[in-house]
């Protein structure tokens, strides 16, 4: 499913087991989402932009083919609420992992904005990476009130 936003297209994939894919894309690709599912996060991520503030917490997310230490960190993650943030480190250090463990689960997560990794920042308050588009992490950061 193509959803349209204010920073472009999301293309969103579902399977039985809840959303496979939700992210940035310059145009559709694959087959279409269908269903309760995909309907529930089109509308939750256009509420998002229209100024809501859901969590997404009650999305299911398919983590097949994902290691525990990284279903830990996505879950982990989408508990960060609506405008504020937390660091790599501190979440490597609750999570046993390092940094750029924390890092790297981030820049792969397939989940954007149902996994929150715009809110993951360096402690010093610098952006960190976001997948070579750091405008788009300080604009979502930004739109949440936590950013200048």
């Amino acid at each position: 499913m193509w959803i349209p936003t204010p920073i472009g297209g999301l293309w969103l994939q579902v399977g039985p087991q809840g959303v496979r894919v939700l992210e940035p894309a310059l145009f559709p690709r694959g087959p279409e989402a269908r269903g309760p599912l995909a309907e529930a996060v089109r509308e939750r991520v256009l509420a998002y932009f229209a100024g809501a503030r859901p969590d997404f917490l009650d999305i299911p997310l398919d983590y097949e083919g994902l290691s525990p230490m990284r279903v830990a960190l996505y879950e982990r993650v989408r508990l960060i609420p609506y405008g504020r943030t937390e660091s790599y480190g501190s979440l490597a250090r609750e999570l046993g992992l390092s940094p750029r463990a924390v890092g790297a689960g981030m820049r792969a997560s397939p989940f954007f904005l149902l996994v929150p990794a715009h809110r993951v920042i360096h402690a010093d308050g610098r952006l960190g990476g976001f997948a070579g588009q750091e405008g788009l992490k300080a604009w979502l950061l930004h739109f949440e009130g936590v950013w200048p």
